[in-house]
């Protein structure tokens, strides 16, 4: 398939100072949509502290009985919470 791309002229004359740039702008193209691919995926995936929570809160059992001390220490922690500026 063809298709017509517009650059700046200042790196449309060094692409067609390549040896071969109708390769380099494939080359380039393939390895953007990769890594674009990649930070798609990496967005979509819960992170890691959200893995965490989702673990307390889907199996209290894998904090052993520390569970309803952990909630407790969230609750103080976010009705005591301020910042510096608040005070």
């Amino acid at each position: 398939m063809k298709m017509t791309l517009t650059f700046p002229d200042e790196i449309a004359q060094q692409i067609q100072g390549l040896s071969n740039p109708s390769e380099f702008v494939n080359q380039v193209v393939k390895d953007a949509l990769k890594k674009l691919t990649i930070q798609q995926q990496k967005a979509s995936e819960p992170h890691r502290w959200a893995k965490i929570v989702q673990r307390v809160q889907n199996d209290p059992i894998h904090l052993d009985g520390y569970s309803q001390q952990l909630k407790k220490d969230m609750k103080e922690f976010r009705e005591n919470f301020e910042f510096l500026h608040d005070k």
